[in-house]
């Protein structure tokens, strides 16, 4: 198996459904609202966790959202629009009401419907990511440091995850897509906030000494996008579960090893390729001792699938999955032998 890094943003494809040639990748034009059309259709289904095939079918029935087109005629879509998708998602899963309805207050300009519920001002978050990107890009070391440190003051950890961490990662892949900076420029965003990443699970960690329950995260083999894991390895963390990181890359039987010998509560992968779903799907349905979550942008579009090897799929941004992962768990034990102990109960009897 070839080991060598892929020649691809590290967090994110640009291109997901139809990728036009590399060497020909094209300049967007400015967006209906006049906002710079920065996010691919694949990178708006992954902040959302709505497919590309539904946000199609809304453009065509609703008229929303209107994205702006490459040269090519591929979508791009602002980052107002990508708040007020992730708006109208969370509102129609909490209260019931139809897309249609929540759509139509968009257009009212109705609060509930209203980017600013999804934790604030889109357009400030967007300076705020830029103002971060661009400091990085140009291998300012202090001034990224004091802007990050500025951010983190602003926000709690899930808060910085959800509007400065996963959009940072994500801009890195779209930005190398969109031809705004090599690869080497794509690798100082990834590497600063995977690093960051890792120093706030460690400090929850610190905080959390009594675990809750115990997750092995991972990506499996051929899959080396680690964003994914690390912030659902944060998220998790925050919310009482200890988390082992097992990285990317790993064979499913590698899994299954650490299965029987570390006897966690759950495991939950992260899927950013589709590559060889379909087979990676059949060797996790080998694993029947814990419950297997998986999530990624590529699971957006193969729920039913997953849910056919009896696996759980966790669609959507990482915020709004862990919870679902926590109530799912629970449904999970329901259905399965109450006298199963957890991991730190094995280990203190």
């Amino acid at each position: 198996m070839n080991t060598q890094p892929e020649p691809h943003p590290i967090e994110t494809g640009a291109e997901a459904d139809d990728p036009p040639d590399q060497a020909t990748r094209p300049e967007a034009h400015r967006s209906p609202t006049g906002e710079s059309p920065t996010y691919s259709i694949a990178a708006v289904s992954k902040f959302t966790g709505i497919s590309c095939h539904t946000l199609r079918v809304w453009e065509r029935r609703y008229g929303y959202p209107v994205p702006g087109r490459t040269a090519t005629g591929h979508r791009r879509y602002s980052l107002s629009q990508v708040h007020q998708l992730k708006s109208v998602e969370r509102l129609s899963r909490a209260t019931g009401q139809s897309v249609g309805q929540l759509i139509a207050g968009l257009s009212l300009g109705e609060p509930d419907a209203n980017p600013s519920a999804d934790g604030g001002s889109g357009g400030g978050r967007e300076e705020s990511i830029k103002a971060l990107v661009d400091l990085l890009t140009v291998g300012d070391g202090v001034g990224s440091e004091r802007e990050y440190e500025r951010l983190c003051a602003q926000w709690t950890p899930i808060d910085l995850v959800d509007q400065v961490i996963e959009p940072g990662l994500v801009e890195a892949g779209e930005g190398w897509y969109r031809r705004d900076y090599p690869i080497y420029k794509e690798r100082l965003i990834t590497v600063f906030i995977r690093r960051k990443l890792s120093v706030l699970i460690d400090s929850v960690r610190h905080n959390s000494p009594v675990p809750r329950g115990c997750l092995l995260v991972g990506t499996v083999q051929g899959d080396r996008h680690e964003g994914g894991s690390l912030i659902l390895n944060l998220v998790m963390e925050l919310r009482g579960w200890r988390v082992f990181n097992l990285g990317t890359d790993l064979p499913v039987r590698e899994f299954t090893t650490a299965i029987r010998d570390l006897r966690p509560s759950a495991l939950a992968l992260s899927f950013t390729l589709s590559r060889n779903i379909k087979k990676r799907f059949q060797e996790l349905k080998g694993i029947t001792e814990v419950p297997v979550f998986v999530g990624g942008r590529s699971i957006v579009n193969y729920q039913s699938l997953a849910r056919a090897y009896g696996l759980i799929p966790l669609p959507g941004p990482i915020r709004d999955a862990a919870p679902e992962l926590d109530a799912q768990y629970q449904q999970w034990l329901s259905r399965n032998s109450p006298a199963r102990r957890r991991p730190d109960e094995a280990r203190s009897s």
